[in-house]
């Protein structure tokens, strides 16, 4: 039976477009709100389990934005239908359980308010939405995907690499990728597509509504009733303001652009941005630095059409929250076409991803002067990276070469790095951040706001630390799970009975 209450979710990217199909799913009436107002044009072309052919969809509408730490500081955003999904090349490897906790052996304030297993269900969940392709097996920091769609196992040239990585407790396999079906033709030039390959289906939930160029600008919180009741937004193809009643929220309008909708939305309650009681929004920012080189080895190696995952180095072993992965793939497009018929090659592609220490004083705030096109005050990114961030990629390489050579390749790295650019994997996190302390984060460990219980903020703003992997099935699990809580929550009265007791008075004697 459906609820006549209603949940309005904020952006089509991975993180809404999850939370929607799961409130839906119990049975809650949804309206999504997406800035974008037309779906971008791109293609890819899929056969025998390999992309033929992709054309990668024009970037469309960003947030502007300053940078006041690092000036070369890059915010990729897209005001889109599918969000960042329509530029994503799919890697989907879950967090392992040691990431929810490590941060714990530096301070409390890094640890998690969830545990690996507590989201492994909504892991699975995420994955079957996603199409995943990878090998059904797990790794040293590397737990494998459970839902796979199609199994992929190593050629016997690299099994003999992933032997030497096993010797340095470290895992070597196919990056699980959301590449979809054997054979597919998508509209978005990306394998998996948020808006393509979820949103779309909503349309069969008589009780979802989609909105397609609702620029949400302020969550409006009633005193009286102590909850958000509804949320305005600009109506890009009208010019309209509009106001929209709600029962409740769900935030997922991108890593940064979650934390700016909540800074907006002031109000006598909360005037330094909504529920942000302790100083805390905006603050804890962190990133996912990218570094690129050429990997050029002695011995000719099978071609790949699927990147292969490196795992980072063993907890124990590592300074923590600093380490990094590495994935090892085509270095040009012809590699996917040519890896068809076991062609081999002496040069590969090598990105690194490190992690950075989820810092108080990494943040965003609200320009005081200037203003977006929308009206609203610009964001401002205030991030750096410290020199332990190149340290860490720099040992992540090291022990790259170590293990080639113990597998008998001779190797070396071509890396035309020269800075290190805040932004550059679209990997933001923790503006917005999870921890059991109000102290330490904004939202509790269901992702809903502390101060505010019918808000649950979903995407990659709420992670509380920096892990070394991509970050999507991560957030689309916890964005399944809010969800569901939030639906239980709803059937069981418990949001109604928390505002009675807020209201409660004393009986006049």
């Amino acid at each position: 039976m459906t609820d006549v209450r209603r949940v309005v979710v904020i952006g089509s990217g991975p993180a809404g477009a999850t939370a929607a199909l799961a409130l839906l799913e119990h049975g809650v009436s949804v309206t999504l709100l997406e800035s974008g107002t037309t779906f971008p044009a791109g293609l890819i072309v899929r056969a025998f389990g390999r992309n033929l052919y992709r054309n990668w969809a024009p970037q469309g509408d960003s947030y502007d934005y300053v940078a006041s730490g690092d000036p070369f500081t890059e915010w990729h955003s897209v005001l889109a239908p599918g969000g960042l999904s329509n530029y994503w090349t799919g890697a989907v490897p879950r967090f392992a359980p040691e990431d929810f906790m490590e941060g714990g052996r530096l301070h409390e304030r890094f640890r998690w308010p969830v545990s690996y297993a507590e989201l492994a269900p909504y892991y699975t969940y995420a994955e079957r939405l996603l199409g995943v392709i990878g090998e059904p097996r797990s790794v040293p920091q590397l737990p494998a995907s459970e839902a796979l769609l199609h199994e992929r196992h190593l050629p016997r040239a690299w099994q003999r690499i992933a032997a030497a990585a096993e010797a340095q407790d470290q895992g070597l396999v196919y990056a699980p990728i959301a590449d979809g079906p054997n054979w597919m033709r998508g509209r978005s030039g990306a394998g998996f597509n948020s808006f393509e390959r979820i949103v779309t289906r909503l349309a069969r939930f008589p009780h979802f509504e989609l909105r397609l160029g609702a620029h949400v600008q302020h969550l409006n919180w009633n005193s009286w009733e102590c909850r958000v009741d509804s949320v305005d937004y600009l109506d890009r193809t009208t010019g309209r303001r509009i106001q929209l009643q709600a029962d409740a929220v769900v935030v997922a309008a991108g890593a940064l652009a979650s934390p700016k909708l909540l800074l907006q939305s002031r109000s006598d309650a909360f005037p330094s941005g909504l529920g942000n009681t302790q100083g805390v929004l905006g603050r804890f920012v962190h990133d996912h630095p990218k570094d690129w080189c050429v990997l050029h080895v002695d011995e000719p190696l099978p071609r790949l059409d699927q990147p292969l995952h490196v795992t980072r180095a063993p907890y124990t072993t590592s300074p923590p929250l600093m380490a990094a992965a590495m994935t090892i793939g085509p270095l040009s497009k012809w590699d996917r076409l040519l890896s068809f018929g076991g062609i081999t090659t002496k040069q590969f592609g090598l990105v690194t991803f490190s992690t950075m220490l989820p810092e108080e004083h990494n943040s965003v705030s609200l320009d005081p002067t200037r203003r977006d096109r929308f009206g609203m005050p610009l964001l401002d990114i205030h991030l750096r990276y410290g020199p332990e961030v190149s340290e860490s990629i720099d040992r992540a390489h090291t022990r790259l070469v170590t293990m080639l050579k113990r597998a008998g390749v001779q190797s070396e790295l071509e890396c035309p790095r020269e800075h290190l650019t805040p932004g550059t994997a679209a990997h933001y996190g923790g503006g917005v951040r999870m921890h059991a302390s109000p102290e330490y984060g904004m939202l509790n460990r269901w992702n809903r706001l502390h101060a505010v219980d019918n808000v649950a903020v979903v995407d990659a703003s709420s992670f509380t630390t920096a892990v070394e992997k991509n970050p999507t099935v991560t957030l689309m699990a916890l964005a399944a799970r809010a969800a569901s809580r939030l639906s239980a929550d709803f059937k069981s009265g418990v949001l109604d009975a928390r505002r009675s007791q807020l209201h409660a008075v004393p009986a006049f004697r």
